[in-house]
């Protein structure tokens, strides 16, 4: 599998200036990876060393220790830069360029020349939802409708990899819809994405896999089906016509269950048992309506993970 990401215990330590310098681990281990063609969720409440790490990706700050290799390069080499698009949490651009003007900018900065700079900054602004508003000047935009201008910018130049800061922020509900269908379509075309955001609904309708990360460690880390599989604590059931001897095969088992009609809806303990049931019952002749297990969402294992530390943290953000 081709990895574009790999972070191999990356640690970042900085002094912070005053009479007596005091060193703060920022990053204290992480590890992980990023394949290609897949959308890749980085999480983790304020504080816990994601804007660090983004950082150290993109060769900005070095690490204390640990590696980490971007393309299959070192952050230093500037050779895969022409192939990775960024946005950053909240982008400053000159506000008295146009969003055209703007982003054809970007593109010549990426090295094409005027004309292919002019087409692509004009098909991304039309992308991402700023065609009746490309001329405007950028001084007159909405805070969302900066971030789509962002959003343009980091697809200049058609990069293999997209690196995005919080790309949902500022955006309304439509806008992140907008958005988390551009990721999409994105991952259809064979780009790789990896963002952190703090919205997680935005991520279980997105992501392929996650990383959550707290204190400067990554805490849970893996594919996104999985994790949410793991937690599942139950399976409800609904199933027409179901013959009377899986009737009695439910009594017998202890399977909590109730029949109204020709309908019976039953509570399975495990998906296992729930999906080997209701194959033998279609085999048999019966209707499956509904099959719905009962597990944790993302947010609920995010809070999970932190621990002790989510009272603390939510006193602090108050």
């Amino acid at each position: 599998m081709n990895t574009l990401i790999e972070v191999q215990g990356f640690k970042k330590s900085f002094f912070v200036p005053g009479i007596r310098r005091k060193l703060v681990e920022a990053v204290k281990d992480i590890s992980l990876s990023v394949n290609a063609g897949e959308i890749y969720g980085f999480l983790g409440p304020n504080g816990a060393g994601k804007m660090t790490t983004i950082k150290a990706l993109l060769g900005l700050i070095r690490p204390t220790a640990g590696t980490i290799r971007v393309l299959g390069a070192s952050p230093d080499d500037l050779s895969w830069r022409s192939q990775v698009g960024y946005l950053p949490e909240t982008p400053y651009f000159y506000e008295y360029l146009s969003g055209l003007e703007l982003v054809t900018w970007f593109g010549r900065l990426a090295g094409l020349n005027a004309h292919e700079a002019s087409q692509q900054a004009k098909a991304r602004l039309e992308r991402v939802g700023l065609a009746h508003a490309m001329t405007r000047p950028v001084r007159k935009y909405s805070k969302g409708m900066l971030q789509r201008t962002g959003l343009a910018q980091s697809l200049i130049g058609d990069p293999k990899l997209l690196i995005l800061d919080e790309p949902m922020t500022g955006l309304d509900p439509i806008g992140r819809r907008d958005i988390r269908e551009l990721l999409l379509e994105l991952r259809a075309e064979g780009r790789t994405v990896f963002y952190s955001t703090h919205i997680l609904p935005d991520v279980e309708m997105t992501c392929d896999r996650v990383a959550i990360i707290h204190q400067g460690r990554v805490i849970q880390e893996g594919a996104l089906s999985e994790i949410l599989t793991s937690t599942i604590r139950g399976v409800s059931v609904s199933l027409v016509n179901l013959a009377p001897p899986l009737l009695e095969q439910l009594k017998l088992e202890q399977v909590q269950h109730r029949a109204e009609g020709n309908v019976v809806q039953a509570e399975f303990k495990t998906m296992d048992s729930a999906v080997s049931f209701v194959g033998e019952a279609q085999r048999q002749g019966a209707r499956l309506e509904r099959l719905e297990p009962h597990r944790m969402d993302l947010e609920e294992i995010f809070v999970s993970s932190l621990g002790a530390d989510f009272e603390k943290l939510r006193r602090d953000n108050r």
